[in-house]
């Protein structure tokens, strides 16, 4: 498997792996929808047809419209919902295009996408989605079984090996270029732009999973991911890489480049006490993700790009 490229090849592969990793105790955990009960408060029906009122039906269920035009009484029928749509927000902005060992994050997410799309197919579900990267976003409606999943891997692969074409400036110029300058619009590439978009696309009652490194977790993605999730389940796969979490222990006079995302700095690894305000940092601000997810009562699994993608899921699950 490449490390920085996806195939889609490698994404298919994945269909046959669903059934051994879905008897881990994460992807358990995570109710990956089919022959579930609705969180949401109703029937849990969906209208079916009309036909004549009959003796013993419920009159909440007679269709005004239909019994005014004709002068006659008509009942609608519903049938029970034994499905809902499921949607994978995938993140591919820049700061996925990152990796120090095994595979980038961004590949590691595309792995993921595939693995969580398969188990969908196996629940009988639904799934669509949304992708995110300097193009933009790309929106794709929930299709039943191996149709929808082979249009959001396809999609998947081309969008994410084109920005692998763009240097790194082309990249950010991209970006940029979505900007408008308004005060309560939002970069394309942001999280909290594809967040607004599912509010307006996605039905109630649906299963959304949300994979990115969430390092553009802002706090207009914040309110927006707490908006969605008054009417959705929503699960957050975090990919890291394992140099976000601790520098290592490197001797001779090399200095990393570090940034935040705005400002940009040097650190030298083989400094005991810079190792760990580096690691103390890192601890502080995935406590911080930690607390954000927990306060929304969003399910958190994480993911590191430095191994195989199957090793943790089954590992999750001993």
């Amino acid at each position: 498997m490449s490390a920085i490229e996806v195939t889609i090849k490698e994404l298919q592969q994945y269909s046959y792996q669903t059934k051994r990793v879905l008897a881990s105790k994460t992807l358990a955990r995570a109710r990956l929808a089919g022959g579930h009960l609705s969180p949401i408060k109703g029937r849990g029906m969906e209208f079916s047809e009309c036909r004549q009122y009959q003796p013993g039906d419920d009159i909440r269920s007679i269709d005004w419209r239909i019994t005014a035009r004709t002068g006659k009484t008509y009942s609608k029928l519903f049938s029970e919902e034994k499905e809902r749509p499921v949607y994978v927000l995938l993140d591919l902005s820049s700061s996925m295009y990152f990796g120090s060992q095994y595979r980038l994050k961004s590949v590691q997410a595309c792995h993921l996408t595939a693995l969580l799309a398969w188990a969908t197919k196996h629940k009988s579900d639904r799934v669509g989605g949304i992708i995110i990267g300097a193009f933009g976003h790309k929106e794709l409606k929930p299709q039943r079984q191996q149709r929808g999943i082979m249009q959001l891997l396809s999609e998947t692969v081309t969008l994410h090996n084109a920005q692998l074409t763009m240097s790194q400036a082309e990249r950010i110029n991209a970006a940029d270029a979505t900007h408008v300058n308004t005060e309560n619009t939002v970069p394309k590439e942001s999280l909290a732009s594809a967040l607004t978009r599912l509010r307006i696309l996605c039905k109630t009652g649906s299963h959304i999973m949300i994979i990115s490194d969430f390092l553009n977790l802002d706090d207009k993605a914040q309110k927006q991911l707490a908006l969605l999730k008054r009417h959705n389940e929503i699960e957050a796969w975090q990919i890291y890489d394992p140099l976000e979490l601790s520098l290592p222990n490197i001797s001779g006079n090399v200095r990393l480049a570090v940034s935040n995302g705005q400002q940009q700095g040097f650190i030298s690894p083989s400094n005991a006490d810079s190792r760990q305000k580096y690691q103390q940092h890192a601890n502080v601000k995935q406590q911080a993700l930690r607390q954000i997810m927990n306060r929304f009562g969003i399910r958190h699994h994480r993911i590191s790009s430095g191994e195989s993608l199957l090793s943790q899921i089954k590992g999750k699950g001993k």
